[in-house]
């Protein structure tokens, strides 16, 4: 006989795919989609500024000709032009910025600790090398064009690496080596530009603007004015920063190379003509066409970068809507909110807002799904609110830690493992040697007992050993230590005195470098020397709250998120799966708006500005200051703002939709207080 086989088989629920599987390839491909849309920007923008460049080449628009000057857009070798300042210009910046792009602003408080965290990243070099080499490469295109399309322009004016001239043949070209360094000084200030921005970090505002919202437009004309403006101004202040830097080289610096033994034999066959004559205003005046040559190319280069990283700013943080291309939305965006990329998990939560918001059947009848799935284990439901609420109380430690990085716990004590003794044999074991000993002769031990390891060094060192093990702990700290103790102990101290000797030397050096030159230097220019090293090493009160604060856009769609599926559980979770969680909700949310309110208060009570009256009493420079940390204070209070106001509007949802209905939880005796002035206010 046969058993008669069952088709019931116990079967585990599975579990949600992982974001790398469901979510993250959707998103990619948008992502993917929109650098295309960059690079294409990007290239009609190098065409736009390629085209002037080919017509000043050949003489203007008056030398060309109205109908060339119209067709010479559309020439193969104004495209092909285009098409390699594009290549070494727009897209070199593009990749660095996708390659090394970033969630999370870098939690530093001042301009130094900004640019020494830069220093240390992979980032910080490749994107010198990026500038470098693509500033270079657009001099290289614009020596090109010039060589082309202007054969009688003079050697100078043509940027030919020597002078033409057969006494000195290889005198180099000064109207090159100005270009070259002038393009050398626009990639640094850039670099220095984008790390004090922090332009690796993704500027997230846009994402709180629903889809429907079209007031914020990608390449509207306020962006490209902007981009204008940024790129005229900067291009001024390198120009004059260059050329004062040039007018110090050139005076000081070279002539002081000379100077140095053997360094003039390898320069003079090369630089000896840069020494003839001194650095006035009219050498400045004859060489005008060098310094607006050498502006309009750096005004270029900076143009091409700023508008391409500014198209890039814009479009990588618009919200991605890819919920709607699977079978469920609802698994899709939960599966995204468990993603460990941050950058992506913002998209998601986006989204998620967005879903629970929509007011419409379909949208009605995707959330009670979600809320009544027993397919998944966990479910749909206890997925999404764990991973909020975890998302939610990290930044929450990180907002009361102020921004610091966690302390890390101090190690626990292993427990002494309790020693079972073994039950005695019936018959006693022997544990001494069984064969009797080889005699040895006089001398050999006497050389054993006068040596480190012999007999008479053995049994004292075993009896201080068992000696020591039956001392009882509370006296074995009075102990002294062994010598591998006190060797270690040694070292560590040599160390830490080495250290502190080598500190104190660098503070004595520059206490003395600044009192000389503070006693040498006129009054104004000490002044102003101590005012810029204020502003650089002075923590801003907004940085602090961001660094307390780096995902605060996360975290407000988050909050929102759930408070929105919390008030549409009331009527489309059937079987009461969200009102469980709901005590555990609303504490989260408002044990982070309580901190979020005492620190607004510390800020209030630390940077507001005094009464009217002692204003007055105060000097400008103690008012300005004042009026700088006011105003700092309240960029802080718009910081945390981001969480608390989406905070403030859940809760209040929560509160209308809920009404009486909220008594039938329990809160702990503070959550409690705090929701009830909700419920008053209501």
């Amino acid at each position: 006989m046969t058993a008669i086989r069952s088709t019931l088989l116990s079967r585990s629920a599975p579990s949600i795919p992982p974001a790398s599987q469901l979510y993250e390839p959707l998103v990619k491909g948008i992502l993917r989609h929109r650098l295309y849309k960059i690079f294409l920007h990007s290239a009609l923008f190098c065409w736009a500024l390629v085209t002037p460049w080919m017509t000043w080449s050949r003489g203007g628009m008056f030398g060309v000709g109205a109908k060339e000057s119209l067709l010479l857009p559309l020439k193969p070798s104004t495209l092909a032009f285009t098409a390699a300042t594009f290549l070494v210009g727009a897209l070199p910046v593009v990749v660095l910025r996708k390659t090394h792009l970033v969630a999370s602003p870098t939690p530093a408080t001042s301009p130094s600790k900004i640019l020494s965290g830069a220093l240390q990243k992979r980032s910080t070099s490749h994107a010198l090398i990026t500038y470098l080499l693509s500033s270079l490469s657009l001099l290289l295109i614009h020596i090109l064009i010039t060589g082309a399309y202007d054969p009688s322009a003079p050697a100078n004016a043509r940027l030919t690496l020597f002078v033409k001239s057969r006494k000195h043949p290889y005198y180099l070209n000064g109207h090159l080596v100005y270009v070259l360094l002038s393009q050398v000084a626009v990639a640094y200030a850039c670099l220095l530009r984008c790390v004090l921005l922090d332009r690796f970090a993704v500027r997230w505002a846009p994402t709180l603007a629903s889809q429907g919202d079209k007031k914020m437009q990608s390449f509207g004309l306020a962006r490209i004015v902007t981009v204008a403006l940024t790129t005229l101004v900067y291009a001024l202040l390198v120009t004059v920063a260059h050329l004062a830097v040039f007018a110090f080289a050139r005076s000081f610096a070279l002539p002081l190379l000379y100077q140095l033994p053997f360094v003039h034999l390898v320069l003079r066959p090369f630089t000896a003509h840069f020494l003839r004559g001194a650095w006035t205003v009219t050498l400045l005046a004859r060489h005008w066409s060098l310094v607006s040559r050498a502006f309009y190319l750096g005004l270029t280069t900076i143009a091409i970068w700023e508008f391409a990283e500014s198209a890039f700013d814009a479009i990588v943080a618009e919200p991605a809507a890819v919920a709607h291309q699977t079978a469920d939305q609802g698994l899709a965006l939960v599966s995204g909110i468990t993603s460990n990329d941050i950058y992506l998990k913002h998209f998601a939560y986006a989204e998620l807002r967005d879903f629970s918001s929509e007011d419409s059947s379909a949208a009605s009848a995707r959330r009670t799904t979600l809320f009544a799935d027993q397919k998944y284990n966990p479910s749909l439901w206890s997925t999404l609110a764990r991973e909020s609420l975890i998302t939610l109380g990290r930044d929450y430690q990180l907002l009361l830690r102020r921004g610091k990085p966690e302390t890390p716990a101090a190690a626990a004590p292993a427990a002494a493992k309790r020693e079972v003794p073994l039950p005695a044999p019936a018959t006693p074991l022997i544990r001494t040697k069984v064969y009797k000993p080889a005699q040895t002769s006089p001398l050999h031990a006497a050389l054993d007992t006068f040596s480190s390891d012999g007999p008479l060094a053995a049994a004292v060192s075993e009896t201080a050993d068992a000696g020591a093990s039956h001392i009882p702990e509370l006296f074995r700290s009075v102990m002294p230590t062994s010598p591998q103790a006190k060797a270690v102990e040694t070292v560590k101290k040599a160390e830490e005195n080495v250290a502190a000797l080598v500190t104190q030397t660098k503070g004595k050096w520059k206490e003395g470098v600044s009192g000389a030159l503070c006693g040498y230097l006129p009054k104004g220019v000490v002044q102003t020397a101590s005012q810029v090293k204020s502003w650089w090493t002075r923590e801003r009160v907004h940085r602090v709250a961001e660094t307390s604060l780096p995902n605060r856009y996360m975290d407000a769609l988050a909050a929102e998120a759930l408070c929105r599926l919390t008030c549409a559980s009331l009527t489309e979770d059937r079987y009461g799966v969200v009102q469980r969680d709901i005590p555990k909700i609303i504490e989260a949310l408002l044990s982070f708006l309580t901190a979020l309110e005492e620190y607004q208060t510390e800020l209030n009570a630390s940077y507001a500005l005094p009464p009217p009256d002692q204003l007055q009493q105060l000097s400008p420079k103690e008012l300005a200051e004042k009026e700088t940390l006011a105003m700092e204070a309240a960029r802080a209070g718009e910081v945390l703002s981001v969480v608390s106001d989406a905070v403030k509007d859940g809760i209040v949802q929560i509160v209308r939709t809920f009404g009486d209905k909220l008594s039938a939880f329990k809160f702990p005796p503070r959550i409690a207080r705090k929701l009830q002035g909700f419920v008053d206010y209501n």
